[in-house]
């Protein structure tokens, strides 16, 4: 901030969460301890889906990608449907009433499998009108590892798109062996293959009109009078990047919270400021058209985006997959305002040539992994007007822990050091921790302990304003003869070359040290140019005593863009271990030695 804030983080708290208040809190009993909520949360999913979908009716809701036949895999052209909220309602309707048909209720489970696009909108409307757990696999699995998901969480229904049909259907007599439920493709039917058309429902026999009576039963929420904010709502899958996607299931009320939580910076940002804070969104406000870059079934594109365009009326626009051209072109052809995802989506947009320089945007959201500390600096000088906010949250958190928004993130006004406290394990309680994962107690118990505090496996410390700092994955910690080394710190000084698009810093072995610091990072430049790129910022590295090499790789990344660490570390380290320390990382000050993968 230029100018000291008005209030302190604790005085707005104080004014944010008093009685009366949007934010306002209560204390609740939630099995068996007091926890503080938001007073005024929608109770379930039902409810608040329903509401904003009679609320935003006439809107454009989506601008989503038609499914395309095998055939025609690489069509340029993305055909496209725009779909209102009055469209996604009654399709949901018609779903809902099929489910119903089929005896899904309160505590069934109906497993949603696609890529991001109105079928996947109306099956999880769909599977929360009838008071259904939304199970949301992760489509880009592989076949093996979606056939675990379902076999641990054993929907009563699977609702999928033409392509995870295509994977699933041929199993389907192992998957009903493993009690898995009938199997319907939400896309055009017409478009399976014949072997795939044996083993799944025709999406034409679900939408054959329901009864009136049946759609006013599923309106009016008859045979749902049990269903509450402590009722099992979502069950998200990890991300699998330190071991097999775990099951994470959460309440309504768990799941909800996102909604509220993230109203909390915005409205710190306007205090600091001297303003009030923002008015909940009403139907008369312009409508915001925001390009989602992670998939929905993530917990991040579901409860932090989706419910969020839910929330305010938006339009959302969806990519088939993650293409920075592609986005660049959905974003002048929609008149995109407000863009995010991970640090490196926003990377992408900001150096791609495509995005005329006069091409602003009205918010930048990002989180999910660690920026560099230059991506702000870097977003706010390319478009002064746009507000910023990051966000920390985990799938086990529901994807919110807590934010930052506005000067509070750029800069502090003071320009003195931020005395810090302790760095330490992050611990986390609240109404938004997960329940359990789903079928798995003991990892329940190693995650979660008596009193709900969830182990969330960061290293972070806490100021004595209360800004959280989070410092590095107690995992990725780098031992190097007996002093922690964060690799977020070392990431951090590669990124101070504007070419590095994205850095890991990784721990190799060493005999007499323990560990060394390895890094690899992703270069905003061409593959011939990236090794002359990273030697150039070795050099001085080289001339500290710090012996360098460069090998090129692609990097595995997970379906919400981040490095996975735990598949790079192996090649770096069985390269190192090939080719000797010597030879690799340099015994002599210069950087002369590369090896390329």
């Amino acid at each position: 901030m230029n100018k000291p804030p008005r209030y302190t983080i604790r005085e707005c708290d104080r004014i944010l969460t008093a009685r009366g208040q949007v934010l306002e809190m209560e204390e609740v009993t939630i099995r068996g301890q007091r926890q503080r909520v938001w007073k005024n949360l929608p109770p379930t999913f039902r409810h608040f889906l329903l509401k904003q979908l009679l609320l935003y009716s006439d809107r454009t809701f989506l601008s989503s990608p038609l499914p395309l036949p095998p055939s025609d895999a690489g069509d340029t052209t993305d055909p496209r449907e725009q779909v209102t909220y009055g469209d996604v309602l009654q399709r949901s309707l018609q779903l809902a009433a099929w489910l119903r048909g089929r005896g899904v209720g309160i505590g069934s489970r109906v497993a949603i499998g696609g890529g991001n696009g109105t079928g996947w909108v109306v099956s999880f409307v769909a599977a929360h009108l009838v008071g259904a757990i939304a199970v949301c696999l992760n489509a880009w699995l592989p076949r093996d590892v979606l056939v675990q998901c379902l076999a641990k969480t054993r929907p009563d229904v699977v609702l999928l798109d033409l392509e995870r049909t295509e994977i699933l259907a041929p199993l389907r007599a192992e998957l009903r062996a493993k009690g898995v439920g009938e199997v319907v493709c939400w896309d055009e039917f017409e478009l399976l293959s014949t072997t795939a058309k044996r083993h799944v429902v025709d999406v034409r026999a679900v939408n054959q009109g329901a009864s009136r009576e049946t759609l006013e039963d599923i309106l009016q929420g008859r045979g749902l009078e049990d269903l509450s904010p402590e009722s099992d709502a979502v069950i998200f899958f990890s991300s699998g990047t330190s071991g097999p996607p775990k099951a994470v299931l959460s309440t309504q009320r768990m799941a909800l919270t996102n909604l509220y939580s993230g109203l909390v910076a915005p409205s710190r940002v306007a205090l600091r400021n001297g303003l009030p804070p923002p008015p909940l969104p009403r139907p008369t406000d312009p409508q915001k058209t925001v390009l989602l870059s992670i998939p929905l079934f993530h917990v991040t594109g579901c409860l932090s985006w989706l419910m969020r365009a839910f929330f305010a009326g938006s339009k959302m626009v969806y990519l088939r997959r993650w293409n920075a051209d592609d986005a660049v072109r959905l974003i002048l052809q929609e008149k995109v305002t407000v863009i995010g995802g991970v640090p490196a989506v926003v990377a992408s947009i900001l150096q791609n040539p495509s995005l005329p320089k006069e091409r602003g945007f009205e918010t930048v959201f990002y989180g999910g992994a660690p920026p560099s500390k230059q991506l702000a600096g870097e977003v706010k000088a390319r478009w002064p007007k746009a507000g910023i906010v990051q966000g920390y949250g985990l799938s086990e958190t529901n994807a919110y822990v807590c934010s930052t928004a506005g000067g509070d993130y750029l800069a502090k006004w003071t320009a003195r050091a931020v005395p810090t406290g302790q760095t330490g394990l992050l611990l986390v309680r609240g109404p938004q921790v997960m329940k359990c994962y789903y079928g798995d107690p003991d990892a329940t118990r190693e995650a979660i302990d008596r009193d709900g505090w969830l182990d969330t496996g960061d290293v972070a410390c806490v100021d004595q304003e209360g800004f959280v700092y989070i410092k590095d994955r107690l995992k990725d910690l780098i031992i190097r003869g007996g002093e922690n080394i964060s690799s977020a710190d070392v990431e951090n000084a590669l990124y101070s070359d504007s070419r590095v698009a994205e850095a890991v810093a990784i721990g190799v072995p060493d005999r007499i040290m323990g560990e060394k610091v390895g890094a690899v990072n992703c270069v905003s430049t061409t593959r011939t140019s990236a090794t002359s790129t990273v030697e150039s910022r070795c050099v001085t590295l080289s001339a500290a005593g710090c012996g360098v090499g460069v090998m090129l790789i692609d990097a595995a990344r997970n379906v919400n863009g981040k490095v996975v660490k735990k598949d790079i570390k192996p090649i770096l380290v069985t390269e190192w271990e090939k080719r000797g320390r010597a030879e690799l990382f340099g015994a002599a000050s210069t950087p002369e030695l590369r090896a390329k993968l």
